[in-house]
């Protein structure tokens, strides 16, 4: 198949261009980082996605099999800053290219939040009522419509929540920035009643690449981890499993503790990944598994060996090294 990637620079993009070529795929990455760490048999192409037009170009010309969105913009803070680079990325992009693939005949597989629930139910099935607290989860809603009104039945929405897994600068990834505030001397609160289900983000590729074959899975669905558990639990069995003392680097916090945090920050989000789950040959995993993939990040290294006494092997880095 000939998929296009957007987004291919990010943690998640980048996952996604290695999970395309291990199924045989050609792949083109649009990044906005032409050096940007990723395999040389890709065709990258370096683009501003807020102006579609060379994408476009291309879509018309090469006719792709399939599309994935990967760009967004991923955060509350970062949706709070620019509320109108989040409409341009995460409405206005996703609204064109489902229309795009839509007219090429093309699948579409596009990215989205847990963060359109309001987080009073917990449990959330695909069927459910989305209701955002908060900006950034109201342009990530807007955006699926957009899809699913333009896409119409070539396209599939998943959505998905905290990624977990080992990032190209080491900063990306929940555990990554738990070690940084470790590192600098931080002691750091986690929210003990929100709940999540971390997923490795190659794991989720694995699974976007996957939709990419199934023309027959169209419409919204979940994909997550096996376990829902609350920030705090995380950052405690991601401490216990690196030999650190828990009670030491992370404390329980409260939504109440925090101005505003009640309002905006949903508290159970926590996910039903039936039917997709049944459906697909990539499987859900245990927060086991994403604990056993995860590495100390390089920036850390030397405070987690002077901290541990335990020496960490250099591992091989894909886009790098192989």
């Amino acid at each position: 198949m000939k998929a296009f990637i957007t987004g291919a620079a990010g943690f998640l993009g980048r996952e996604t261009v290695f999970a395309a070529l291990r199924r045989g795929f050609e792949v083109t990455a649009f990044l906005h980082d032409a050096d940007a760490p990723l395999p040389p048999q890709i065709r990258r192409v370096k683009t501003d996605l807020e102006d579609t037009a060379e994408i476009e170009s291309l879509v018309l010309q090469e006719f792709p099999d399939a599309i994935v969105n990967c760009a967004a913009v991923t955060s509350l803070a970062a949706a709070n800053a620019d509320p109108a680079r989040a409409e341009r990325l995460n409405v206005a992009l996703p609204r064109r290219l489902a229309m795009l693939a839509n007219h090429v005949s093309a699948r579409f597989v596009h990215v989205s939040t847990d963060m359109v629930f309001d987080g009073e139910k917990g449990a959330y099935e695909h069927t459910d009522m989305p209701l955002p607290r908060n900006l950034y989860a109201q342009t990530k809603l807007m955006g699926e419509r957009e899809v699913l009104k333009y896409g119409k039945a070539n396209a599939s929405v998943v959505r998905t929540t905290l990624l977990s897994g080992n990032s190209f600068s080491g900063s990306k990834s929940l555990h990554e920035r738990l070690f940084a505030d470790w590192a600098a001397g931080r002691t750091t609160p986690l929210f003990g009643e929100e709940i999540r289900q971390p997923v490795s983000a190659g794991n989720l590729a694995d699974v976007l690449v996957e939709l990419c074959e199934r023309p027959n899975l169209s419409g919204v669905y979940h994909w997550a981890g096996g376990e829902a558990l609350s920030r705090f639990e995380i950052g405690e069995r991601i401490a216990r499993h690196f030999g650190l003392p828990a009670e030491k680097l992370v404390k329980r916090a409260c939504y109440a503790d925090v101005p505003g945090a009640a309002e905006t920050r949903p508290r159970d989000l926590s996910f039903v990944l039936h039917p997709l789950a049944g459906k697909l040959k990539t499987r859900v995993q245990a927060f086991d598994e994403l604990l056993a993939e995860m590495r100390v990040p390089a920036p850390c290294v030397a405070w987690y060996e002077a901290m541990t006494g335990r020496k960490v092997v250099r591992r091989l880095v894909k886009g790098v090294d192989f």
